[in-house]
């Protein structure tokens, strides 16, 4: 359309074209066959009108101006005005013209006639435009339908489907059977089937209560631990959780404990607006709990990178980003990634709104790579055991007894001090000095050393001739750095946070860049990773850290004042062993420096997590910036922590002053022995961390990083006034944020589950719907927003959520209405007729049917074979796997699978590994997918190959020989013989009997395997050797294979399989 034609005065609303023009325009559709009764009859003609313009034009003429073509916006009235009034916006939709016609032919999409014809009558009723429908305040109260005389509801959900079945023609199906429904409720409440017991303890409860049977059944469901392992299925898929980091390596990582929060969550029946409010912002809660912590490990389940040539900003913000799609899809069910490079096409929601969302997730302290499973990324939590928890608090104890030991040796020592000052010698000494280096034109080690650091000095494991230059600068011979070669010595003893040290050296900076590795003892890492004590220069400023993962596990100090530029200075870093930035100190040329503290939070050991090769490096860091254009004359490192009077004399050559504090440190043995016992005493309480499980968690830092907006989504773009952008919510299209709550994680969760938020509950009760329907009222969960669609029933879809909210987001409340509702309680079997007039089952015409999940198809194999090990939590198992190690297959980098041995073979699919780059094939057979990002619906297929997994997967063959070995202990010698052994197998795997003709099929197939197996011994061999689980003595091997056979058949049959 013509620019100048569309463009609305400001205010301007749509006005109605012409009769004349509206009558020819219907008229003319009417000749086309198109039908007239569409949205105008059910109530929501501008919401429909409005569905049309996102699906057709939004994309031209919606909120992104960026890619709005002539000026023209179809997304509010304002914006539509001229386009409507003048006629102008029916003329192109209904012209013929190839130059004219909207959307042009170019686009390939089309206006069916009856959406035209829905566009005609919006347009003459006034084109009204109303809010999309999801963005639109939750009502404060939902009315259900007046079922009239139907005894057929049993609560307001079936009176709200009742209405629907009647308006369209139809009527409810029959109940289902008793068992059928017990067998579909107890997949969807537990994810397990039912056994034989516990079917038996439901029929005597029917006889015994009748209909309050069924209420009493459901409450014994919600109260097994099995009911949090089922609802924390799809949680974890939308959370995508997994046991690997993802990406190139995809090494496993320690997030399991969060699962099991998770399973914890959902059997206590935590509300569910706390269980929003703790993952979103647990750590910010007053007095924060260690599973208010832990459940923030949500917002860090996303996938880590640790390649070479990886920029820690660039992953910062693709973590940050991910956050936000996350809590957009799982929480508010809206899409949000185009909106990272423009504002979003089709929902009112700004580049601008995307970053100030992002504000909120973007201040921890993380680097934004990771280095591998043993070093968690920063910042986390240790989650000691009990035991473990009593190990550290009895070594924290005996740390502070050594330090309060320490403290009266210091105090008994000023007698003893004034005797040796009167006996001291002049020339005093600066004893524990481990290593000394001079570079006066070779390596040498001055002094006496050990013979392994002597021939350990070299340049990168290179002939020094082959390697670094010497020079003479100032009347001194120094080793000059390139930046990219440094020199290595290895025999250094292994220093860590319990352990007192000095390093001291003499240097030039010339070029004072930003960032210059001067010395590291470290622990090399990955191609992004490393640990331990460094000492650097960063434009000028000395700066001394000491880290396990940098920068949230780590100490760190920086001189205020830089060193002087191109001059020989002598620089000495101590540390006193605290594990605390007071302990770091930094000295210029003797003078102690001042300094600001970087970092101050350290747990663990911050070397040796995988053997640390007693190196040290000088001038050079693996894969960093070293000393360019450096100079280095002299290192020596002590084991302890220097005097400020042995800095002193170290620096200038004076001589060394007699200080009570030298004393102390220096000289005086019964201090020395406190400190050394103080010493082992950290140790003990640091080793006594190693061992505990870590999880990385949300922290705030203490000032709030700033958030901008980042052009095209570059983590790189101009970071300015202009692109700075406060915290904030969708101001434009969801409530304001509240002015009590405060700007950060904790104000977000908080406003997230307002009882009035349009979104939170929708979103929430539509995707409990779909575990127990198989679809939502909204079928598209993950996208609330214009381009979604719309729900099936906007009523019952509000109603649910309002009760929802009403009653204290109680989530077992809510399955409890669900499971014992007659809508639930249908029958799943149907006419073809009703199938072809309601094939989605969208109007709920019959009870919901569908196959059963990956998770569920293995448990429920697993029960029925008798070999399901319901133990709960902890570290993931590794099940069968098909053929070799398939993760060294498919990634060299990958760490060797280690296949689970005994019963931990045998537990339920939700503690199996889940690894990003190669999940288990038979959980991807069945849809089950990688958890690389959030997913809140999985597709189901069908398809051959989920047939050839059940038959020749060797977790179900065990699984079937299991049962055919249990059938035969049951059954042994009984007048039914083989049938009833066949019969007892099919009612593990599916609930029932079997029919006459199951059981004559199944029976005939018996006979033939039996035949084969007793001509071919050695394939029942065969089939009996795979899995673990060794053979019962005194088996017939012919006939346990040919029973294996049958309930492998049994197992691959619809009614198996699915759900009804």
């Amino acid at each position: 359309m013509p620019p100048s034609d569309v463009t609305p005065p400001a205010g301007a609303k749509p006005r109605k074209p012409s009769v004349g023009v509206l009558r020819g325009l219907v008229f003319g559709l009417a000749l086309c066959g198109a039908s007239l009764v569409t949205a105008a009859e059910t109530g929501d003609l501008p919401g429909d009108a409005r569905l049309i313009l996102s699906d057709r034009c939004f994309k031209c003429h919606g909120p992104d101006a960026g890619s709005r073509e002539a000026d023209l916006r179809l997304d509010t009235a304002e914006g539509a005005a001229d386009a409507v009034a003048s006629g102008e916006l029916l003329r192109r939709v209904m012209s013929d013209d190839e130059y004219e016609v909207m959307p042009p032919p170019d686009s390939k999409i089309e206006l069916s006639p009856a959406e035209k014809a829905t566009l005609v009558k919006w347009v003459a009723s006034g084109a009204t435009y109303r809010q999309h429908w999801a963005f639109e305040d939750l009502p404060s109260r939902v009315e259900a339908p007046d079922s009239g005389p139907s005894e057929w509801p049993r609560g307001e959900i079936d009176r709200f489907v009742l209405a629907r079945l009647h308006a369209a023609g139809f009527e409810p199906s029959p109940e289902a059977k008793p068992a059928a429904w017990f067998r579909r409720v107890c997949f969807d409440l537990t994810g397990l089937p039912p056994t034989a017991a516990q079917l038996d303890e439901f029929r005597a409860s029917l006889t015994r209560l009748g209909e309050k049977a069924y209420g009493e059944t459901v409450d014994r469901l919600l109260a097994k631990p099995a009911y949090g392992e089922q609802m924390a299925v799809a949680w974890l898929d939308a959370a995508r959780y997994a046991d690997s980091y993802g990406y190139q390596s995809d090494k496993l990582n320690t997030q399991w404990p969060y699962r099991d929060w998770v399973v914890r969550a959902f059997n206590e029946n935590l509300p569910y607006d706390d269980f929003l409010i703790w993952q979103l912002a647990g750590d910010l809660l007053p007095n924060a709990t260690r599973d208010q912590r832990l459940a923030t490990a949500f917002n860090r389940l996303h996938r880590l990178n640790n390649e070479g040539g990886a920029v820690f900003e660039e992953w910062r913000i693709e973590n940050v980003s991910d956050r936000v799609h996350t809590y957009g899809t799982a929480v508010l069910g809206l899409t949000m990634e185009c909106c990272r490079c423009h504002d979003h096409k089709y929902d009112p929601i700004s580049q601008r709104d995307y970053f100030a969302l992002s504000a909120f997730f973007n201040s921890i302290d993380e680097s934004g790579l990771y280095d591998r499973t043993e070093k968690v990324p920063a910042p986390s939590m240790l989650l000691p055991t009990a035991s473990q928890e009593q190990e550290l608090n009895d070594a924290e104890a005996a740390m502070v007894d050594a330090e309060v030991a320490q403290s009266a040796a210091i105090e008994s020592a000023r007698e003893r001090y004034r005797t040796w000052r009167i006996q001291a010698a002049d020339d005093l000494s600066l004893p524990n000095r481990t290593m000394a280096m001079r570079f006066d034109g070779d390596f040498a080690v001055e002094g006496e050393q050990p013979d392994e650091l002597k021939a350990a000095v070299s340049t990168n494991n290179r002939e020094p001739t082959d390697g670094l230059s010497f020079v003479d600068s100032a009347g001194r011979q120094a080793v000059a750095f390139d930046g990219e070669r440094g020199v290595n010595i290895t025999g250094v003893p292994d220093l860590d946070r319990w352990t007192p040290f000095t390093f001291a050296m003499t240097l030039r900076d010339k070029l004072r860049t930003n960032h210059q590795a001067v010395l590291a003892h470290q622990t090399q890492g990955t191609d992004a990773g490393y640990n331990g004590w460094d000492l650097t220069i960063e434009a000028g400023h000395v700066a001394s850290r000491m880290y396990r993962v940098w920068p949230g596990n780590a100490i760190g100090v920086r001189s205020v004042e830089p060193i002087p530029q191109s001059e020989w200075v002598h620089v000495t870093a101590t540390y006193d062993g605290s594990s605390q930035a007071a302990g770091l100190r930094l000295f210029l040329n003797g003078r102690e420096l001042a300094v600001t503290v970087v970092r101050d939070g350290l747990k663990k050991k911050t070397n040796g997590v995988v053997g640390h090769r007693r190196s040290l490096v000088v001038g050079q860091r693996f894969r960093d910036r070293g000393f360019e254009g450096g100079l280095v004359d002299d290192v020596a490192l002590f084991q302890r922590a220097l005097s400020e009077t042995e800095v002193r004399s170290l620096a200038t050559d004076a001589p060394l002053e007699p200080s009570f504090e030298y004393f102390c440190s220096a000289i005086d043995p019964a201090c020395r022995r406190a400190s050394a016992e103080l010493t082992e005493a950290r140790q003990r309480f640091v080793l006594g961390e190693e061992t505990v499980q870590e999880v990385p968690v949300m922290e705030e830092m203490d000032e709030p990083r700033p958030a901008y907006v980042l052009a095209r989504g570059q983590y790189d773009s101009p970071k300015n006034d202009e692109t700075l952008v406060e915290r904030g919510a969708f101001a434009s299209i969801l409530p304001p944020f509240p002015e009590s709550e405060p700007l950060d994680r904790l104000g977000l969760a908080r406003w997230t589950v307002s009882d009035d938020h349009p979104l939170t509950a929708r979103v929430a009760v539509n995707r409990l719907w779909a575990n127990f329907f198989g679809a939502g009222l909204v079928t598209t969960p993950e996208n609330f927003g214009s381009q979604g669609a719309l729900p099936t029933d906007q009523s019952l879809l509000d109603w649910l959520a309002r009760d929802f909210v009403d009653h204290g987001w109680d989530m077992k409340r809510l399955c409890r209405k669900i499971v014992l509702s007659a809508a639930y309680r249908q029958s799943s079997y149907s006419t073809p007729e009703l199938i072809a007039a309601d094939p989605k089952n969208a109007l709920l015409t019959r009870g919901p049917a569908f196959r059963l999940s990956a998770e569920q198809i293995r448990d429920a194999a697993l029960s029925a074979s008798g070999l399901l090990n319901t133990a709960r939590g902890g570290p993931p198992i590794s099940p069968y796997q098909p053929g070799g190690d398939l993760w060294k297959e498919s990634n060299a980098m990958s760490p060797p699978y280690e296949q689970s041995v005994g019963k931990a073979l045998y537990r339920r699919s939700l503690y199996s590994v889940w690894k990003r780059t190669a999940p288990l094939p038979n959980m991807l057979a069945f849809d089950a997918g990688s958890r690389e990002t959030c997913v809140v619906a999985r597709s189901r297929t069908n398809t051959p190959l989920q047939a050839l997994v059940l038959l020749n997967d060797v977790q179900f063959i065990e699984a079937c020989r299991a049962l055919a070995t249990r059938a035969f202990q049951d059954h042994p010698s009984d007048s039914l013989g083989e049938r009833g052994r066949i019969a007892s197998c099919f009612t593990a795997f599916t609930g029932r009997a079997p029919t006459d003709d199951e059981a004559a099929l199944l029976a005939r197939l018996q006979e033939q395997e039996l035949a084969y197996y007793r001509s071919h011994p050695g394939e029942a061999a065969k089939l009996l050797r795979l899995g673990d689980l060794p053979v019962r003595e005194g088996e017939d091997p012919a006939e346990l294979a040919a029973m294996t056979i049958v309930c492998q058949a049994i197992l691959n049959l619809d009614a198996t399989v699915w759900r009804r």
